[in-house]
């Protein structure tokens, strides 16, 4: 029987999304923990990669008047204390093989739009690691977990989210938001 290689993506664990960062997400700070047990006791995948928003001058991603759609209150402002990854993965970072950094010079909701220390797209990372299999998991679930699952199934990469591994913005759309990924070849695994 023929093993695929797989990925876990981490989407933006970063404090500036959990529980009294400048854009929480109710749950971030679990989903931080549960991600790191997770990991901990999980050996099955060939490569791990993480992703951080690191803006540093991103136009009018950044507003004072933020619409919540286009335009956000200032977050994950690169060389911060809330951009770095979550003091809860800081335990697993030996397991951890790449981290993607996206949204410098503008607004970047998937992984797929960051790159890596060497230069190296997410897509790139993933070819040259031979994955077939991306798992995702993350922040937040109808933002940016879902523009990367979405980015990776349209890539050819067999793509389930793990969703007891995210939190929502807005829980009462998590079903809405499973069919969007569903509809374009994204798995949603809910136990």
């Amino acid at each position: 029987m023929t093993r695929f290689r797989r990925a876990l993506v981490i989407v933006d664990v970063q404090p500036t999304f959990c529980e009294g960062g400048s854009l929480e997400v109710h749950g971030g700070h679990a989903v931080a923990k549960e991600i790191s047990d997770f990991v901990t006791e999980n050996y099955e995948y060939d490569c791990i990669i993480t992703t951080q928003d690191w803006h540093i001058d991103p136009g009018p991603h950044f507003s004072d008047q933020p619409d919540y759609v286009d335009s956000w209150p200032d977050h994950g402002v690169a060389g911060t204390k809330e951009a770095d990854l979550h003091p809860e993965l800081i335990c697993i970072t030996q397991r951890i093989n790449y981290s993607v950094k996206k949204g410098m010079f503008k607004a970047a909701y998937s992984g797929f739009e960051g790159f890596d220390d060497e230069d190296q797209s997410l897509k790139q990372i993933l070819e040259k690691e031979s994955i077939e299999c991306v798992d995702i998991v993350g922040l937040a679930f109808d933002y940016c977990v879902k523009a990367t699952a979405i980015d990776s199934a349209q890539l050819g990469f067999d793509t389930r989210v793990l969703a007891k591994l995210s939190a929502s913005v807005s829980p009462e759309l998590m079903k809405d938001v499973s069919n969007e990924m569903e509809a374009h070849g994204v798995e949603v695994v809910y136990e």
